[in-house]
C-alpha cells in the first residue's frame, strides 16, 4: 500500500516531507535532493547519493587531468575578462 499525505507550502516556499517518507528514505538534514518539473503539474523529488555520483565521475574522468583542465579554464576566463574590460582597466 502506498502511503500519501497532503502537504502545503509555507510562506517561505518550503514544504515539509512527511516523517514516514523521511524515515523510509533515510532523509536527514543536508541530504541532497534533486527537484524537477514533470508534465501535468507534477514534480519529482529524487534523493541523490553523493557516493554514487562521485564514483561515477571518477570512472568517467579517470583518464583526464582535471588540474590541467581547471588551469586552462581559469586562463581562458581571465583572458576573456581582460579583453572585455581592457578599456575600463586601461
Amino acid at each position: 500500500m502506498v502511503e500519501m499525505e497532503i502537504i502545503t507550502i509555507d510562506n517561505s516556499g518550503r514544504l515539509v516531507i512527511p516523517e514516514f517518507i523521511r524515515k523510509k528514505l533515510h532523509l536527514t538534514k543536508n541530504v541532497p535532493l534533486l527537484i524537477t518539473e514533470l508534465d501535468d503539474d507534477k514534480i519529482l523529488i529524487k534523493k541523490l547519493d553523493r557516493d554514487k555520483i562521485e564514483k561515477r565521475l571518477r570512472e568517467e574522468l579517470k583518464d583526464l587531468d582535471i588540474d590541467k583542465i581547471a588551469s586552462e579554464v581559469r586562463t581562458e576566463v581571465n583572458e576573456a575578462a581582460k579583453k572585455k574590460y581592457a578599456t575600463i582597466l586601461g
